[in-house]
């Protein structure tokens, strides 16, 4: 068909379709939502199972100890079972935490990794609350800066947390969490310091 006939064509159905009667466009949109409501669950539903990454940062709090709260980040994978369940794994990084004193000083450094189970309450298309609970191997080591000498313990800690998930897409997320993440030892008879954290991140859905 030439050009100009396709232009004329379209236009005639232009004006065609901006003439129909009002209660017939009113039934045009109500199955083009209808037909919209159908497919979000099948959106969602593509979804259910899958693996993500995710990328955290936050400040690790640490009660009853004389060292600075460090930052931290972890960096976890996870396998997404159903729109409730999910398995996670994650390693940390934490700064390290120096304390001086009268002509030495002592740096702390730590890290963890943890193995946890998500359960996962979808409250709407876009927005997740969660729960976490799980076991952490939390490793400290305190190094005496004067002569190198140092003590190093890795305690075994139950983990549980909360949080939040806002998804921009089916591929990007962000949530926002807590954890108490038990406690952290130098030696087998340290009393140790209770840690937890807040942090946000990043989460990549594959």
């Amino acid at each position: 068909m030439p050009r100009i006939r396709q232009r004329a064509f379209l236009l005639k159905a232009l004006v065609h379709v901006s003439t129909l009667p009002e209660v017939f466009m009113k039934r045009i949109i109500a199955i083009a939502l209808l037909s919209a409501a159908i497919a979000s669950p099948a959106l969602a539903q593509q979804r259910e199972s899958h693996w993500y990454g995710a990328l955290d940062a936050g400040t690790l709090n640490m009660q009853n100890s004389p060292y600075a709260s460090p930052g931290s980040m972890t960096i976890s994978g996870g396998y997404r079972m159903n729109r409730n369940l999910a398995l996670e794994a994650g390693v940390t990084a934490i700064g390290d935490s120096t304390l001086y004193g009268s002509g030495t000083s002592r740096t702390a450094r730590q890290g963890d990794i943890r193995f946890l189970a998500v359960g996962i309450l979808p409250v709407s298309q876009n927005i997740e609350l969660f729960g976490k609970a799980g076991i952490g191997f939390h490793s400290a080591r305190i190094t005496n800066n004067l002569n190198g000498s140092y003590n190093q313990y890795t305690t075994g800690n139950a983990i549980l947390g909360f949080g939040g998930q806002f998804n921009f897409n089916t591929r990007f997320g962000l949530r926002l969490q807590y954890e108490h993440l038990g406690k952290s030892k130098a030696t087998d008879t340290d009393t140790g310091a209770d840690i937890s954290r807040v942090s946000i991140g990043g989460v990549l859905n594959f």
